[in-house]
């Protein structure tokens, strides 16, 4: 089953360790973070979320701006995907793959960036300091990658 191109809040998890927080654009070449839904950063959390032509489970991550300015693609931050590097967003467009996630969570989905490096998979999660990361997964039964759970937003 493919996801479904529109507008979403995506929030990392585990969500317990998260507390309701979202991906939050800050600025075209900004680090894209987390951060509660509130004023003034709500209007920085609703990500429009599109299906690449003619490529199955790729897709672009633009911030939603309601038209007046761009609000960025995640992108990683120097070009290539390297572990614990954060996610910027872009003028340039960048093509994750998303998946759901393989479980007993309804509606979790896994965000992965492109690597030739097969032992592992290239995700977006966060960290500590509340920034949306690159997290290397080695390829092997029972590692755990991370994973949103993506809201949608009727707009």
């Amino acid at each position: 089953m493919s996801f479904p191109s529109g507008l979403f809040i995506l929030r990392p998890s585990p969500a317990a360790s998260m507390c309701r927080k979202y991906a939050t654009g800050n600025g075209v070449n900004h680090i894209v973070t987390v951060a509660p839904q509130t004023p003034p950063v709500f209007d920085r959390q609703l990500w429009n979320i599109q299906a690449v032509h003619g490529k199955a489970g790729v897709y672009t991550i633009t911030l939603h701006t309601h038209g007046s300015t761009f609000g960025g693609h995640w992108f990683p931050k120097d070009g290539e995907p390297i572990p614990k590097s954060p996610i910027v967003t872009s003028e340039k467009p960048y093509e994750w793959y998303i998946a759901p996630k393989e479980g007993a969570i309804p509606h979790a989905i896994t965000i992965q960036a492109h690597t030739k490096d097969h032992s592992v998979g290239l995700y977006a999660g966060t960290n500590e300091k509340n920034e949306v990361i690159i997290i290397s997964v080695p390829v092997v039964p029972g590692a755990e990658a991370p994973y949103w759970l993506p809201q949608s937003h009727p707009h």
